[in-house]
């Protein structure tokens, strides 16, 4: 009978939280790696696309070798970029000009992005529409976090 009482109080005890341990209070600055609260919410800095006209704008240099080329200029105009509205294609399908790079033109598309017709007439592959997917447009913005990639190497 003591055992049944004994048993009972114990249970009682564990369930009750008279073993639980004082709550331990966080500061929301001490919850991780930042030292900033949690509840923060930072705007990042906004980022400025170059102002030149695609035209003028350049050709930038590639970070490694058959890394797609990089957009020199600003895309807001030519958004959004759909199967039947590509602005970009105004400029770069040139299929007679593939492999050949004239200054102060826009760069053809490369013959990888076309697709052959059956009379050998070439016409932008479906697949390749979504330029941004792999062209990306460039700005000048802070390094987020430090890197020592080098493609060349």
């Amino acid at each position: 009978m003591k055992f049944k009482i004994a048993f009972v109080a114990a249970v009682a005890t564990l369930l009750g939280g008279g073993l639980q341990a004082d709550p331990v209070a966080l500061m929301d600055d001490a919850i991780g790696l930042s030292k900033t609260s949690v509840f923060d919410d930072p705007a990042p800095p906004e980022v400025a696309y170059s102002s030149l006209d695609p035209k003028q704008s350049g050709i930038l240099p590639r970070f490694w070798e058959d890394a797609p080329p990089q957009v020199p200029h600003r895309l807001d105009k030519f958004l959004p970029i759909t199967a039947k509205a590509n602005k970009c294609l105004e400029c770069h399908e040139e299929p007679e000009k593939i492999g050949k790079k004239a200054k102060g033109k826009p760069t053809p598309m490369p013959e990888s992005h076309y697709v052959k017709s059956a009379d050998d007439e070439l016409t932008v592959a479906n697949r390749r529409y979504v330029c941004t997917l792999c062209h990306a447009p460039q700005a000048e913005v802070g390094t987020l976090v430090g890197n020592s990639f080098r493609g060349d190497q």
